[in-house]
């Protein structure tokens, strides 16, 4: 392919841009010349998704590999000149750690015969969201961000189907403990459903994605990659993919975030209520289909709508059990600077499985360390160009349960968020580089002619 460099390149996006000399491509169009930037994303996405069962045991916590992996991507992006530090967001950071910080101070002096504390999980929460305080710079090309995530979500999909009905023929791969024991030291496995039975009592097991630590997360992510498919990349074709692999999850998780983000996406982003109802159009054909195919899977994931109301079951633990958590505390003066950083989990009116996100921060660092978090999060993810991400992201912060310090979600909301180019330029790029192919080719036929 034959491309000519233009004089005073403009940016955008964060990558470098060039003028074709084909008359075909007389637009700027953004050319991926920048492998490291690359290699990053990959190591991103590899940490986060292919190696999210991976850990190291250091004393009595686990650090996830998916962590240590972008850690060391944002040094070598750092010393290459690819990154920067983002001010606006680090200001934010540093103001809720000043008000963690009293709120450590106060549960030193002022202990609760109810509650203990440990100063660890707050070292643990800034180290991780650290990593939203750094960002690219005019360097780093995020052009092909989106394709490579939904590269790597639509092998898990293919995977999580091909192992669900692998299982009918004796081969269960849903559990890395279970095929290589030896692993076991690095794996975090045993603190996540890694044995994901249907139900009670049945021999058949729930798709997790292969790579992925629970069913649960696996149609979060499912979920997640449709909407840059449809909202971002402008396609259409991996939707019945998706919607398979979610079934047979057997897992609500994904769609009731989808279900909470689109109102939201419909207010805050008023040109994408076109492509909402198409989404949900499509959905609906798509789910039509499904429970022709596969009934079961459709009864279970329409089924497990009413456990609420069943105080054993994991949405009750995970959506009514927090409210009863705030109830034993509501009213009282420390809730507005918390109870010190790890004290949800240590609390005696604690209730298994209850743990999400702003629940956590609430009972640790009160009202306040609560507004402070909240407030730098949505900075940190938020883009006007990429609302649905955003907004799906933020949504499935607080539904999916325990994401505060889950590191994966991180890193995955980071790239996607942070460490990309904005949708038109990674769409105008992909449709750039199909029209230089084909320009390349014509010009090698009229060679041969």
């Amino acid at each position: 392919m034959t491309m000519a460099l233009a004089r005073g390149l403009p940016r955008h996006g964060g990558g470098d841009h060039a003028v074709a000399d084909d008359p075909g491509l007389a637009a700027a169009v953004p050319i991926r010349t920048d492998l490291a930037a690359r290699l990053f994303v990959h190591a991103g996405f590899i940490g986060a998704i292919v190696l999210q069962r991976f850990c190291l045991y250091v004393g009595g916590g686990a650090f996830f590999l998916a962590q240590i992996l972008f850690m060391a991507a944002i040094a070598a992006m750092v010393l290459t000149g690819r990154a920067r530090v983002r001010p606006v967001v680090s200001l934010l950071l540093a103001g809720f750690a000043a008000l963690a910080l009293v709120s450590t101070f106060v549960a030193v002096n002022m202990p609760d015969p109810r509650i203990t504390f440990s100063i660890g999980s707050m070292l643990v929460l800034l180290l991780l969201y650290a990593l939203l305080a750094v960002g690219p710079d005019a360097r780093f090309d995020g052009t092909r961000t989106f394709a490579i995530f939904v590269g790597y979500v639509r092998l898990c999909a293919v995977l999580g189907i091909a192992q669900y009905v692998l299982q009918f023929a004796g081969l269960r791969f849903f559990s890395f403990m279970q095929m290589a024991p030896a692993l076991k030291p690095v794996l975090l496995e045993q603190l996540y459903n890694h044995q994901p039975w249907v139900s009670y009592g049945s021999s058949i097991m729930r798709s997790n994605g292969f790579f992925l630590v629970e069913p649960s997360v696996f149609s979060q992510l499912l979920v997640l990659a449709a909407l840059v498919d449809i909202f971002v990349r402008r396609s259409w074709w991996a939707l019945p993919l998706y919607v398979v692999a979610h079934l047979l999850s057997y897992s609500g998780t994904g769609l009731l975030a989808l279900a909470v983000t689109l109102p939201i996406l419909a207010l805050a982003d008023t040109r994408s209520s076109g492509r909402i109802l198409a989404l949900v159009a499509g959905l609906a054909v798509v789910g039509v289909i499904g429970a022709i195919a596969l009934p079961d899977q459709v009864a279970a994931i329409a089924g497990r709508a009413d456990e609420l109301q069943y105080s054993g079951s994991s949405g009750y633990a995970r959506y009514v059990a927090p409210f009863h958590v705030i109830g034993a505390v509501w009213g009282e003066t420390r809730t507005l600077i918390g109870y010190g950083p790890g004290a949800m989990e240590r609390a005696s009116f604690f209730m298994a499985g209850s743990g999400n996100a702003l629940l956590k921060l609430f009972i640790d660092y009160g009202l306040l360390g609560l507004i402070g978090f909240v407030t730098f999060l949505i900075a940190s993810v938020w883009r006007r160009d990429l609302a649905i991400v955003s907004v799906y992201g933020l949504v499935n912060f607080q539904l999916g349960g325990g994401f505060l310090l889950f590191p994966p979600f991180v890193v995955i909301m980071a790239i996607l968020c942070i460490w990309s180019s904005p949708a038109d330029t990674a769409r105008v790029g992909e449709e750039a580089d199909d029209a230089a192919e084909r320009a390349d080719g014509g010009s090698q036929a009229r060679g041969r002619a």
